[in-house]
């Protein structure tokens, strides 16, 4: 069986709420050997990967998803085989439409298929798709703001949900909810919405200083236990969390000491610093979860490959998303953080060995992926899965 990689790419909505995933994917030994990349299309290896390996309900965490379809999968009889009321059809935006194409996109639409056109640029041998579609993607990249409001325009009576992908700034999200996109996708939401004359307000700077102060690299039992007391809400938070059916304990704790002899230490300081992101609740929630992915994920690479400490990769995670979470510069940021020079060097530098690390984090989210990302892939899907259960119990 062909392998695959693959990531998944949050949509959100005009409210910053999680809508959906893409599933980005190739198969890994069409780069391995240094051949081009493959067209994203849908293939039965990919069924399987995605649907028997992984489990779809497990893979979308029980989201839509939109996969890529070539003219070839969407011909194939293997599509009928996704769950319609599960899946987004998104017809590649090299597909050359023909009758045969809009008969198959009829019989699937009555099917209960839902149909989404990928970077859109509009030409009138679209229109009979385009009135069979339910969602239009419109690629940043590739047209203006000033031509896809104009299509907008145009399309206005066709109850068409406009999609803006590549969004890479919070402005360029603003443009495109005001001339009628509804949905979002990139990663504008995981950085700061304004930066210039921007202070770190008070309780975001105790926060920061709470995730800090517990994760001194060389904190005893004793330290740890004082500081996570003197937060009597991160103290309720942990025992309640602790004793919840995330954990099976065979005697539940009942005082913070039981709770970092049962989870260690840095078990602890890892669980302290997840509850330390709820409070950041004026930010969307994909970007809380998008930070404990790339903590969990560069913590999964760091022990792969035998790095030192791993523990300290999976603070590095969640500290590269604090500037998003606090509207302010990774350097001021810093400046109030009593950090190990690495960490310091991987977030504004990406330098040294937790800088690689986090650069292919980083990478994976996006829609090149690489020979190294292909052999993190399964690193990458055990990462995501055990977010999506942290969000789920933390929420």
């Amino acid at each position: 069986m062909t392998h695959f990689a693959f990531a998944r790419q949050p949509i959100l909505n005009k409210s910053l709420e999680l809508y959906a995933y893409e599933f980005l994917y190739r198969p890994a030994d069409s780069v391995a050997d240094g051949s081009r990349q493959c067209s994203h299309s849908l293939t039965s290896e990919l069924l399987t990967s995605i649907i028997i390996d992984t489990g779809l309900k497990e893979a979308t965490n029980n989201y839509l998803a939109f996969i890529n379809m070539s003219y070839q999968d969407l011909m194939g009889n293997h599509v009928e085989a996704l769950p319609a009321d599960k899946i987004i059809l998104e017809l590649l935006e090299d597909i050359k439409p023909n009758q045969e194409l809009n008969n198959r996109i009829k019989e699937l639409v009555k099917k209960g298929y839902t149909i989404a056109l990928d970077d859109f640029v509009y030409n009138s041998e679209w229109d009979t798709l385009i009135d069979l579609a339910t969602i239009i993607k419109l690629d940043l990249t590739v047209t203006t703001l000033e031509e896809n409001k104009a299509l907008i325009d145009k399309l206005r009576d066709k109850n068409i949900t406009f999609l803006a992908e590549k969004v890479e700034t919070y402005q360029q999200f603003h443009e495109y909810k005001d001339i009628g996109c509804t949905l979002f996708q990139g990663y504008f939401f995981c950085k700061p919405e304004r930066v210039s004359g921007k202070t770190i307000d008070t309780s975001s700077l105790a926060r920061m200083r709470l995730i800090s102060e517990l994760n001194q690299p060389d904190i005893t039992i004793d330290a740890l236990e004082q500081i996570i007391k003197q937060h009597p809400k991160l103290t309720y938070n942990l025992l309640k969390y602790l004793n919840s059916g995330y954990f099976s304990f065979s005697k539940k704790p009942g005082t913070i000491k039981q709770c970092i002899i049962i989870l260690g230490i840095e078990g602890m300081k890892s669980w302290s610093t997840i509850l330390c992101l709820r409070n950041f609740s004026s930010k969307p929630a994909e970007l809380r979860h998008m930070a404990l992915i790339r903590a969990k994920f560069a913590e999964l690479l760091a022990a792969k490959h035998k790095l030192a400490d791993p523990a300290s990769y999976f603070l590095m995670g969640i500290l590269s998303t604090l500037d998003a979470l606090t509207d302010a510069t990774i350097e001021n940021i810093l400046k109030t953080m009593p950090l190990d020079k690495k960490i310091i060097d991987a977030l504004l530098y990406q330098k040294g060995e937790m800088g690689q690390v986090l650069a292919t984090v980083i990478k994976h989210e996006s829609t090149t992926l690489s020979v190294d990302n292909i052999n993190a892939s399964s690193v990458y899907s055990e990462a995501y899965r055990w977010a999506d259960k942290i969000m789920y119990s933390i929420t």
